[in-house]
């Protein structure tokens, strides 16, 4: 989770959920891994603050509030495993859509409207509250646009930054959260800097093709990755 917030494709960051969730429930799981990203996130903001779209960004986390708010309230009536179907679906169809724009020769970018980026912001939010898994669709808005590897990141810094750091409170009140948790958790935060810093010189030589491509299988592996858990 560390190298995804130093900018080895945000889609890494899932894989620290998936490999959590095979010891605990999903929902501990992201519990004891919301105290990692709260502390790397501010790092990863720092490291790309200069590149971030923020209109984009204003859009995405007005609906992104709205998706925490909904998954604060449902988070005891939705499973686990149908939340995990939904979410890879997204995933895939962003890959399709991907592939389809590069056969197609599509190079121009693809600026969608405000509304598609509060459904993007929305559905992110609320599948991030559950499971740290957002990153679907806020590429889904971000990647038609053309735009570089570091506005991406950038952008993606900010926006889960304040989403993850506005999640502390629901899940102490709803109770995911217990000083037990936290103190393991505490264990890990040295190893997420270590990963973060490994990231993001990893990241200095890639070149933009090389990203998106590492972010697009990522993206489709992890999606893959959930509907299986979840059927």
């Amino acid at each position: 989770m560390g190298m995804s917030r130093g900018g080895i494709g945000g889609g890494f960051g899932l894989v620290g959920v998936l490999l959590a969730a095979q010891i605990m429930p999903p929902i501990t799981a992201a519990a004891f891994l919301l105290p990692i990203l709260v502390v790397t996130d501010p790092f990863a903001y720092w490291l790309y603050r200069k590149h971030v779209l923020w209109r984009s960004m204003n859009i995405l986390l007005a609906g992104g509030l709205i998706g925490m708010l909904t998954g604060a309230i449902t988070i005891k009536l939705i499973t686990p495993e149908a939340l995990k179907i939904f979410i890879g679906l997204l995933a895939l169809i962003l890959v399709g859509d991907g592939l389809m724009r590069h056969f197609r020769k599509v190079t121009e970018p693809r600026i969608l409207g405000p509304i598609w980026g509060l459904l993007s912001g929305s559905l992110a939010g609320y599948s991030s509250f559950l499971i740290h898994s957002g990153l679907p669709p806020i590429a889904a808005y971000l990647l038609p646009q053309n735009i570089t590897r570091q506005a991406f990141l950038g952008t993606v810094a900010v926006f889960f930054s304040i989403c993850n750091f506005l999640k502390i409170v629901p899940y102490w009140y709803l109770g995911i959260f217990n000083f037990d948790l936290i103190g393991l958790t505490s264990l890990f935060i040295p190893i997420s800097f270590v990963g973060l810093f490994v990231g993001r010189i990893i990241n200095h030589f890639l070149t933009d093709r090389i990203f998106f491509i590492i972010v697009y299988i990522t993206i489709f592996a992890l999606g893959v990755r959930l509907i299986w858990t979840g059927v």
